[in-house]
């Protein structure tokens, strides 16, 4: 990796971070939603209406499964699926990890998924070692940065993406999430809203 790309990375993670530290300051800490409660309306978060929703096809790029198989978003259609940029390099990344596997527990049981192409992060056994020991429990693929911000448009990590069944981006969520946020607008997608 060339100094600029590194400086250029550096800085895009850097702006990421300062962003949601600036937001998690002026929002305050969300409340964790009681089990078997509805997310968006114990976190005190306002509903989603159709309105609300982007309608951008999701390009159909191909990833990697940690076992090397191929895989592809149109591989899961028929399901609502957070697709989760991150690397292991980056400190709001790991920050959201925890988010998100509480966010996939919930999510699961309704028929959605979280995914995690994990980026320029190290070999195949590399992401799995640290996959297992974070205790992720949703698929981690391996992606690229050309794809991420290229083809998803990714401004930075973490880069998440909310697609429908019919495989539509939805939302796009810059910078690390909360679950309640993440819950609230799956179930809305799921329930029509």
């Amino acid at each position: 990796m060339t100094l600029r790309r590194s400086l250029a990375l550096l800085g895009v993670s850097l702006g990421v971070l300062a962003a949601s530290v600036l937001g998690y300051r002026a929002g305050g800490r969300l409340a964790q939603p009681a089990p078997g409660s509805d997310g968006a309306a114990a976190a005190g978060l306002p509903r989603v209406g159709p309105s609300d929703w982007l309608e951008i096809p999701a390009p159909d790029v191909p990833f990697r499964t940690l076992d090397g198989t191929a895989a592809r978003l149109s591989d899961l259609r028929g399901q609502v699926v957070l697709v989760n940029f991150w690397g292991t390099w980056c400190p709001p990344c790991l920050a959201e990890i925890p988010e998100l596997i509480r966010a996939q527990a919930r999510m699961e049981p309704l028929g959605a998924t979280i995914v995690g192409p994990a980026i320029g992060s190290g070999s195949r056994d590399e992401i799995r070692s640290f996959a297992e020991e974070k205790g992720i429990n949703y698929p981690v693929w391996i992606g690229r940065d050309e794809d991420a911000v290229g083809r998803f448009g990714a401004p930075g990590y973490p880069f998440t993406l909310l697609v429908d069944r019919d495989g539509v981006i939805r939302r796009t969520y810059i910078g690390p999430q909360r679950e309640a946020t993440l819950l609230r607008d799956v179930e809305a997608l799921l329930s029509g809203s």
